[in-house]
């Protein structure tokens, strides 16, 4: 029906918010973070996100409070703030390190990050589990000890109600807690093995995210479908 934003892909997927009373799709490229009318691709607004390599913008933008948030593995993070009453957009800050092992706030790569009240967690480049100032992407605190500190390590959040299941990419399943005041392991299990090569660093990964549904959790590798009971005995 429309075509809008001649711009690099990304990897990340839209998703669909309200804003000013309006549906608005946001989208992020290779080239920017915007917001667009689902009905006919007009763009509302439009915030750059330049590459500075290749293209690696893969976690998808998470919506809270009237803030859309970004994270990519080379270029760092963006928040924007959206007028509750316009559908217009401003940068409250934009943050990244000297490189992927050097780097500012966060640097996501596979792992959608959590933006929740006055915090953002996510998994930075080399697997670090880190909490974040929103309002100005400060570092609060980092735990290395939910994933392995490689080059993209990744974990795969989802709420259950206070608590956080995580999917890693060892193929663990990990219940925990997620504060300012630090990231606490309630328990940990192994759902299956890691079997994908990811090329460009050593190890087997499970990268697929899982689903949860009926107290069970699905979880695929590259050679079978595995379901686990989530139910208290």
């Amino acid at each position: 029906r429309w075509r809008a934003l001649d711009e690099k892909p990304s990897y990340s997927s839209p998703i669909l918010i309200e804003q000013a009373g309006e549906p608005v799709l946001v989208a992020w490229t290779g080239e920017s973070l915007s917001g667009l009318n689902p009905d006919n691709g007009e763009v509302h607004w439009s915030h750059p996100f330049k590459p500075s390599r290749m293209v690696l913008n893969v976690a998808t933008p998470v919506f809270d409070a009237n803030r859309v948030f970004v994270s990519a593995f080379y270029d760092g993070s963006l928040l924007l703030k959206l007028s509750p009453d316009t559908l217009t957009a401003e940068k409250v800050w934009r943050r990244k390190g000297i490189n992927e092992r050097n780097t500012d706030s966060l640097h996501c790569i596979i792992s959608t990050p959590i933006l929740e009240g006055d915090y953002i967690y996510g998994v930075d480049s080399y697997g670090e589990l880190r909490c974040l100032e929103a309002a100005t992407g400060d570092r609060i605190w980092e735990d290395l000890t939910a994933v392995s500190n490689v080059r993209w390590g990744n974990i795969h959040f989802v709420r259950n109600g206070d608590r956080w299941f995580m999917f890693n990419e060892h193929g663990e399943l990990i219940i925990g807690k997620l504060s300012p005041d630090g990231f606490t392991e309630i328990d940990r299990t192994s759902v299956l093995n890691a079997t994908s090569d990811p090329r460009y660093r050593e190890g087997k990964v499970a990268w697929s995210h899982p689903a949860y549904a009926y107290k069970h959790i699905f979880a695929r590798n590259d050679d079978r479908i595995v379901c686990g009971s989530l139910a208290k005995e």
